[in-house]
């Protein structure tokens, strides 16, 4: 497994003993758990932020809507078996005047365009494919047969 892909989106993580994690998308290397590293479920709620973040700044912009400051923040509540998010509440805090209306109007369009949010709302299908090298007899132990008396 390389760092760089072909593919445009991409995201790469892998540890070992001398490295310990190292990270990667397109744009470079993302600090991961250890000394003060992002944890991965944090990096996933900052993508649905950050995404209909970007499209509200964008909406903005074209519209030249008179807005002093635009936040997204997104909270998650877990839950076990499979242990995952169960739920993400967003809050969109925008300063600006422009009325209620437009306010909600130009969240419900960028909702929409936000490609994160979609992906979690329309349940992607997962693959995983494992590439292995190595002596694998030496990181699995043998399997013995237990002796009967």
């Amino acid at each position: 497994m390389s760092d760089k892909s072909e593919d445009k989106h991409y995201a790469t993580s892998y540890w070992s003993p001398q490295d310990g994690y190292k990270s990667f998308t397109p744009y470079g290397e993302i600090k991961m758990f250890e000394e003060g590293g992002h944890r991965a479920v944090e990096v996933m709620l900052l993508a649905v932020a950050a995404c209909l973040n970007y499209y509200l700044v964008e909406y903005v912009k074209d519209r030249n809507l008179p807005i002093t400051n635009i936040g997204v923040k997104c909270n998650a509540e877990m839950t076990e078996y499979p242990e995952r998010v169960s739920k993400i509440t967003t809050k969109v805090s925008i300063q600006g005047a422009i009325s209620e209306r437009e306010c909600k109007k130009m969240v419900t369009m960028c909702e929409r365009a936000c490609k994160v949010a979609n992906t979690l709302k329309y349940q992607p299908k997962i693959e995983v494919v494992i590439e292995q090298s190595g002596d694998a007899s030496a990181a699995v132990p043998e399997k013995r047969t237990p002796v009967s008396g």
